[in-house]
């Protein structure tokens, strides 16, 4: 793991303590977005990334969201709960959904599909070509601060699409030459984007206190033309709404509309989802579909000793060829591999979490045991 990642490890455990140049950012109108597509036109952006430096950065840039992501909501500065209405909670606590506040509670699960969506818009817009270099060795390198002040930008438009105001970030910033009956203010977004930065970097800064509302306020407002050029430039509601992921839930839906799998399967199943995407990112390997995620997690819960302690091995067998392709059963066996065998940065992810916590419920699924056990029916479901 790269040392601004390694950095990152304790910096929301206590108060957080001058942006340089300013970001380029790009507003087009929607025939320039059609348009910039051509290689000829005027309007193409040559600073675009190509699809290898992407694939390369990208295992980075997840680790960084899957971090910043699970300490936002370790420390209640963002709420992931599943709420329902009504009264009578645990406690005396607000009322949850207790299916999915079992399987999905754990930030790694991705439950809100924010790092999933952070992820996608950072693939289609946070990496510039002109930023990366043309092969990024993660292992040494960390992304340029630049893309990762767009990442942090990433990830706040993909939480404020799941969960709007969900957020208890202290206020404390007033206004000093305009008083505002809004203040204090949080500064929320900036929060974000120093929270990207390396040890060296939040120094320069001048840390997170009121003593540098400019600073702080100068970063805010930088970032906030981000957003705009982000929301202006590429379809952020598809790439939300769209990703594999999502696709994924979707699968999952249907499987249990016919009876394919009950409620508590299916939340498992969608539960393992992030865990196959996060080990298929090994910075070369075409990203995954959410069928071929579905099926690869299916195989997992069906490759419990629980499962197979039932005697279902020609139902779990005639299922995953009825309902899935047979790209997607070949795709699943790939992902499985990747699971057994990730490579450094993928493991890091898969560190973070839950996935390898032995407290979790559903850690049979991932252990290595079950991954050999749905590896070996792959191979045979992947044959006809």
């Amino acid at each position: 793991m790269c040392e601004g990642i390694a950095q990152l490890t304790c910096l929301l455990m206590f108060p957080l303590d001058h942006p340089s140049t300013s970001l380029p950012g790009w507003v087009l109108d929607e025939e320039q977005r059609k348009a910039r597509t051509s290689p000829i036109s005027i309007e193409h952006h040559f600073g675009d990334a190509t699809p290898a430096q992407k694939l390369a950065a990208l295992p980075l840039a997840t680790l960084s969201l899957t971090f910043l992501y699970g300490q936002l909501v370790g420390h209640e500065l963002w709420n992931a709960h599943f709420e329902r209405g009504g009264r009578g909670g645990v406690g005396g606590g607000r009322p949850v959904r207790t299916l999915a506040t079992r399987h999905l509670s754990a930030s790694a699960t991705d439950g809100w599909n924010v790092v999933a969506g952070a992820a996608e818009l950072a693939y289609a817009w946070a990496f510039q070509g002109m930023e990366l270099p043309q092969e990024l060795d993660p292992s040494t390198e960390e992304l340029p601060r630049h893309t990762r002040i767009r990442l942090a930008v990433c990830l706040c438009v993909a939480w404020k699409f799941e969960r709007q105001l969900a957020s208890h970030f202290p206020r404390r910033f007033y206004d000093d030459a305009s008083p505002s009956l809004l203040a204090p203010h949080t500064h929320e977004l900036a929060y974000i984007g120093y929270a990207f930065m390396t040890e060296e970097e939040r120094r320069d800064f001048g840390g997170w206190r009121e003593e540098n509302l400019a600073s702080i306020r100068a970063l805010y407002d930088q970032m906030v033309a981000l957003e705009v050029s982000l929301l202006t430039s590429v379809r952020v509601m598809t790439l939300l709404t769209r990703n594999a992921q999502v696709v994924a839930e979707e699968r999952i839906q249907a499987l249990f509309d016919d009876r394919v799998v009950g409620a508590d399967e299916a939340m498992a199943i969608r539960a393992l989802v992030p865990f196959f995407v996060a080990a298929s990112q090994d910075g070369c390997s075409e990203r995954p579909t959410g069928g071929a995620l579905v099926c690869a997690s299916m195989l997992c819960v069906r490759s419990t000793m629980a499962w197979l302690e039932q005697g279902r091995d020609e139902e779990r067998e005639l299922v995953l060829r009825s309902v899935f392709s047979p790209a997607e059963r070949k795709a699943a066996r790939a992902l499985l591999h990747h699971g057994r065998f990730p490579t450094s940065l993928p493991r890091a992810i898969l560190e973070l979490g839950c996935y390898n916590d032995r407290a979790w419920p559903a850690y049979e699924c991932v252990h290595f045991m079950t991954l050999e056990r749905a590896y070996a029916t792959a191979e045979i479901v992947m044959e006809c």
